[in-house]
């Protein structure tokens, strides 16, 4: 198996990440999010609500970057692997097809459709799904790398680069 397709194996396994976005002035702000992986693989969806600080932030600059950690069965001491993400977010409807598609085959996407629609049913109308266009470039920190190649040649021996087509 290619890291390309272990890489694209864990973003469809993993839902959560920590999604970095910044203000005008560019004052940076994360936040931990649920997010769906596209089918066409080339964008996450994330659903959150349009007063919030994330969704606010990309309004004014739709960059961001996100992080996918990867929890590790055996030796939890050892730091997870991570897969490093940029992209350029766009809000979108949260009636988006795709999006809640997506968030449909999920057991925490679903969970969380559900709740935001019962907020919708009180009134709520600030719900929204980001889209984020992943930029071909993939950092990633450990994906594939056998734990004793860590110990001989080092943390760095870790890290890699791939590049979607």
């Amino acid at each position: 198996m290619s890291t390309t397709t272990a890489v694209v194996n864990e973003l469809r396994r993993q839902h959560f990440a920590v999604l970095a976005t910044a203000d005008r002035e560019g004052r940076p702000a994360s936040a931990g999010v649920t997010y769906a992986l596209s089918h066409s693989e080339d964008a996450l969806y994330v659903m959150s609500r349009r007063h919030l600080q994330k969704v606010r932030n990309i309004a004014a600059n739709p960059e961001v970057a996100l992080v996918v950690s990867i929890p590790r069965r055996l030796l939890v001491q050892v730091p997870p692997a991570t897969i490093q993400l940029r992209g350029r977010a766009q809000i979108l409807d949260s009636r988006d097809e795709e999006g809640n598609e997506l968030f449909s085959s999920f057991w925490l996407g679903r969970r969380i459709l559900k709740a935001y629609r019962q907020l919708q049913d009180q009134g709520e109308n600030r719900i929204c799904f980001l889209r984020v266009e992943l930029d071909p470039v993939i950092h990633t920190y450990m994906v594939r790398t056998p734990l004793w190649q860590l110990v001989r040649k080092g943390m760095e021996s870790g890290s890699a680069t791939i590049v979607r087509r």
